[in-house]
């Protein structure tokens, strides 16, 4: 069984001693693990948020360690394509038609973005359709970042609202 709260710890531990890199780090771990729970990421941004980081810089780190770690599933994808292509050729040719018509870089962003959509199974589809890895990965960057932009904001202004309001020390 994997022991979610240990892992928390020590990505919390990590960003303490780290800060930003501690971020960076612990986001990509996070990602890399295909269909494997690991952590809530957007638990990592509150922590960093609290600990008096930059919430701005927390969402760029947290962005470009989730984004960089999504590229496993791609890769994963990538690499199992001339298998999958022999028994799926007529599927894969379908996916590769949805992507050109739905602007799979906008699907893939919107994606990343929402915090329980399966990011990885769209990885490993990029990947075994020979999607254009750049792309890939600034839609990922582009929606992770503003992900958790939006909560590192929202705990940032949330903790400075209900200090003032109700004089909490912050």
């Amino acid at each position: 069984m994997f022991d979610l709260s240990g892992f928390l710890i020590w990505a919390q531990e990590l960003v303490i001693s780290f800060g930003y890199i501690g971020i960076l780090f612990a986001s990509f771990i996070g990602t890399a693990s295909l269909f494997l729970p690991t952590y809530p990421l957007s638990a990592l941004v509150a922590f960093a948020v609290a600990l008096n980081l930059n919430p701005v810089v927390i969402a760029l780190f947290a962005g470009v360690g989730s984004a960089t770690g999504e590229t496993v599933g791609f890769l994963f994808g990538s690499g199992s394509k001339q298998v999958l292509i022999k028994k799926h050729n007529k599927k894969i040719k379908e996916v590769e038609k949805l992507f050109e018509k739905y602007r799979a870089w906008a699907v893939i962003m919107f994606i990343s973005f929402m915090p329980i959509v399966p990011i990885d199974l769209m990885g490993i589809v990029s990947g075994v359709i020979g999607y254009d890895i750049k792309k890939f990965y600034i839609a990922c960057l582009v929606g992770k970042t503003l992900r958790y932009l939006l909560i590192a904001l929202v705990v940032y202004y949330g903790i400075s609202f209900a200090s003032e309001t109700f004089g909490f020390i912050y």
